[in-house]
């Protein structure tokens, strides 16, 4: 039997070419995420540059039937609304009477609307404005 000979594989290490490629794999690496992310972004904004109305045209509008003459149940419906509006309006108002109230109560508006009220200055005036707004 023919005994082989083993291979030896020898390796030259050099640190300077060792490091210079992992630096040029890392750069070359960031261009490409940056081309990447660059080149997606266009085409994602591609899409949204002309708006849908601008692409799209509406459809024309069917001319619109005279309005027929109001039924019990329309009638009901609108008095609805109406009372539904007015009660919408009415708690807004209270609302907005509470918030007043609240505003007014805190005591550094207080504190200068009596401020102002003792030596109406300018001031006074701004401040308790804007304490008080």
């Amino acid at each position: 039997m023919v005994q082989q000979r083993r291979r030896i594989l020898r390796i030259s290490f050099n640190p300077l070419v060792l490091t210079l490629s992992v630096a040029l794999g890392v750069w070359l690496g960031f261009i490409a995420i940056g081309l990447t992310g660059y080149l997606g972004y266009r085409l994602y904004m591609a899409d949204a540059e002309a708006p849908v109305s601008q692409v799209l045209t509406p459809p024309p509008t069917p001319p619109q039937p005279a309005p027929a003459p109001p039924t019990g149940s329309e009638e009901r419906l609108q008095k609805y609304e109406e009372n539904y509006n007015a009660t919408q309006r009415a708690d807004n108002e209270r609302l907005q009477r509470l918030e007043e109230q609240r505003r007014l109560s805190d005591t550094k508006c207080q504190f200068w609307t009596e401020q102002y009220r003792n030596a109406p200055t300018d001031k006074a005036r701004r401040s308790m404005e804007e304490e008080c707004k």
